[in-house]
């Protein structure tokens, strides 16, 4: 900054003396409040003007220093924390476990990890993965047809279509006051306490038995006291692996 510029920042002329300088320094110091980037201004223009004093005035002692630069004035209050996160919901609900609607593979998985291995053993292993693809193969496709085939709503089938529990394995449970009993595959027997016409049956789907419900299915049915009612809920209703009945909303009595 030159002395000019400096002399009409602080409103003095530019061969104003040293006690004049600091005076009007002094003045616009107060006014600058808590500017800091003017403050340092103020400084730099002060100190071009005494420093352009001092070489008007050659032999003269320059003049001392006014006291050092007072201290910025502190922050206002720190910013405030942060609020705590939300504490967790409660957790989700936990559903029956339902079966699945293929069957488990029961073949083992054979591997060789050390050594070589001799040819006729590679060709025989390869051979019963081959049948054993062709076995899976089937099995599933004579499921797709015996679910195709199933009974409709409401009319017990006459031949149980496979599945990959034995009903025998999954015990009885209660949904709003119908016993759900797992006939096999994704076909259930439904018998309710008393006559509901135009029940709301849903159903969940989940990746394991005993998993998280990830997809829903709806229908409406009509329950009649005491008699069996058989459900198979079709495969396009999802790509999951395993169903279970969550609710039965019953619409009259």
């Amino acid at each position: 900054m030159n002395p000019n510029e400096a002399a009409g920042l602080l409103g003095v002329s530019v061969s104003a003396a040293p006690d004049d300088v600091q005076r009007a320094f002094a003045a616009k110091w107060v006014e600058a409040g808590p500017d800091a980037q003017r403050r340092d201004t103020l400084v730099v223009a002060r100190d071009a003007l005494l420093a352009a004093s001092a070489w008007q005035a050659p032999g003269a002692q320059r003049p001392p220093y006014p006291a050092a630069r007072p201290q910025q004035p502190p922050y206002s209050a720190a910013r405030p924390q942060q609020p705590p996160y939300p504490v967790a919901g409660p957790p989700a609900p936990w559903y029956p476990p339902a079966p699945g609607r293929r069957p488990m593979s029961t073949g083992a998985i054979v591997g060789i990890t050390v050594g070589s291995v001799a040819p006729g053993l590679v060709v025989l292993l390869v051979a019963l993965f081959a049948i054993g693809s062709i076995v899976h193969s089937s099995s599933r496709l004579a499921q797709a047809e015996s679910t195709s085939s199933a009974a409709p709503s409401g009319i017990p089938s006459a031949e149980p279509s496979p599945g990959a529990t034995d009903s025998a394995d999954v015990a009885d449970y209660d949904v709003d006051g119908v016993k759900v009993h797992y006939v096999d595959g994704w076909t259930f027997e439904l018998t309710a306490g008393q006559t509901c016409a135009g029940a709301t049956l849903t159903a969940g789907f989940s990746d394991t038995p005993d998993g998280d419900v990830v997809d829903e299915w709806s229908t409406t049915i009509d329950l009649q006291a005491s008699v069996p009612y058989t459900l198979t809920i079709p495969d396009s209703a999802s790509d999951h692996e395993y169903a279970g009945i969550d609710t039965i909303q019953c619409g009259q009595a």
